[in-house]
């Protein structure tokens, strides 16, 4: 959190190193008395736990299972089974929990390796365009030989290892970093993304919901919208769209983009929480105010159907016109319409097939059947149209459009652009029929085939 490095100075200059290399376990305590007069915290503390004069101190509060940090500060005494602290927030109170922070001193693989937005860093990070991952590995270790209870640096090893192309090997080092420091939000995010976005036989989603929920537990920002994210979609666990919309909003509150217009999302739908319109559109049009692309889209939507505004064909294609530009497929889509039929801008066959086809060659399906009728409508035996219908209704067809495998059916059974082929039409319309489209079952039955 804050001023670890800053306090962290004064914490070695107290402690020597035979007691930082006996234990770096974090110390657990609860404030249990505070001195008005001194302004200083007294602080339980359990078992055999050892605590040092200079040693950084933080109190948290607990709000919804969520823990935040509420102020931090350094241990001026100890006595048996507590210490005393001072604190650099007025709002320490008592009942809040304190945690004394334990480190190893700085050691080479720090400046070669320190992790962004690691709490536990004594150094400032280091990027990963300025990473070299051997080196940082190789320092790593050097300083686990010396420190082997220093949780720090198995995660930068484990993160040098990522860099390496070793995700096996640096998921290892990371349980080994969690297991001398269980809660550590960056190891335990970092963690979570190697299980659901690495190679497929590392990929295990319900370790990685565990491990991305217990980081936005801990206030680590970039797993909120995950968490939220895999909580919406029933990724690693059950379907909750309650949590998704409380992680969302935690994160949109802080200005994540993504999580703006999937809390709106939210709203609109009324998914985990009660639907409202109106703040829909204000967390679309925020994100929108932060690029991002997916709220150009839902605003021209939004605009598109009259969802909470009226309807307007314009402020519809100017939305999209933003998200197309920025290469959104559905919203290229939306362009090529909104010129092939002039709705909100000029009438221009050429560029909505132009964006259509933009649209197509990135994969969406509709804008490849779109095309297709296109030709199909304008097509005659001489002038070659029907064969560019049959060329896009067979790129639809195999990206699994009904509709398309209909069309196409009907086209092979007619000959039409293409060589008449009763079976390759049976082929087709039974594609169609068994995705439930009516029309080719219709079709199906005539030809005495089945589905």
């Amino acid at each position: 959190m804050k001023n670890v490095a800053s306090k962290l100075g004064t914490f070695l200059t107290v402690m020597s190193v035979s007691t930082l290399q006996s234990s770096f376990a974090d110390v657990n305590g609860e404030i249990t008395a505070s001195n008005l007069e001194t302004g200083a915290y007294t602080v339980a503390i359990e078992g055999e736990s050892e605590v040092s004069v200079g040693e950084l101190v933080l109190a948290f509060s607990q709000e919804d299972g969520k823990r935040r940090e509420v102020g931090s500060g350094e241990v001026i005494s100890v006595e048996d089974g507590s210490y005393t602290a001072i604190f650099d927030s007025d709002d320490v109170v008592v009942g809040m929990d304190a945690l004394v922070r334990q480190f190893a001193p700085e050691m080479e693989a720090d400046p070669l390796s320190a992790i962004p937005d690691d709490e536990f860093a004594v150094v400032e990070p280091v990027e990963s365009a300025d990473l070299d991952p051997k080196a940082a590995a190789a320092a790593c270790l050097k300083a686990i030989d010396e420190y082997p209870e220093e949780s720090r640096f198995y995660a930068q090893l484990g993160r040098a290892l990522e860099a390496d192309g070793k995700p096996a090997s640096a998921i290892l080092q990371y349980e080994k970093a969690l297991a001398l420091r269980s809660d550590y939000p960056v190891v335990l995010h970092n963690l979570a993304k190697l299980r659901f976005y690495g190679p497929e036989e590392l990929r295990d989603f319900d370790t990685a919901r565990k491990y991305f929920q217990r980081a936005a537990e801990l206030g680590f920002t970039a797993s909120l919208p995950v968490i939220g994210s895999m909580a919406r979609d029933a990724m690693g666990g059950e379907r909750d769209f309650a949590s998704a919309a409380e992680w969302f909003s935690i994160a949109a509150e802080q200005g994540n983009p993504y999580s703006q217009n999937a809390l709106a999302e939210c709203y609109e739908n009324g998914w985990g929480i009660d639907q409202d319109i109106s703040k829909a559109l204000l967390w679309y049009r925020s994100a929108a105010e932060l690029s991002y692309v997916p709220a150009y889209r839902n605003l021209g939507r939004v605009f598109q159907k009259g969802i909470g505004v009226t309807a307007s064909e314009q402020k519809a294609f100017d939305w999209f016109s933003r998200a197309a530009e920025k290469e959104d497929m559905e919203s290229q889509y939306q362009v090529g319409l909104a010129f092939l039929y002039g709705k909100g801008v000029m009438h221009s066959e050429e560029y909505g097939i132009d964006w259509l086809t933009k649209a197509a060659d990135a994969g969406h399906s509709k804008a490849m059947r779109t095309i297709a009728s296109f030709y199909y409508d304008r097509g005659d035996s001489k002038n070659g149209k029907l064969d560019m219908a049959a060329v896009w209704y067979k790129k639809a067809a195999a990206n699994g459009d009904a509709v398309a495998q209909y069309s196409l059916g009907s086209m092979f059974e007619k000959g039409e652009g293409i060589d008449r082929d009763k079976t390759s039409a049976i082929d087709w319309y039974r594609k169609a029929a068994r995705q439930g489209h009516s029309e080719s079952q219709k079709r199906l039955v005539r030809l005495k085939a089945d589905w």
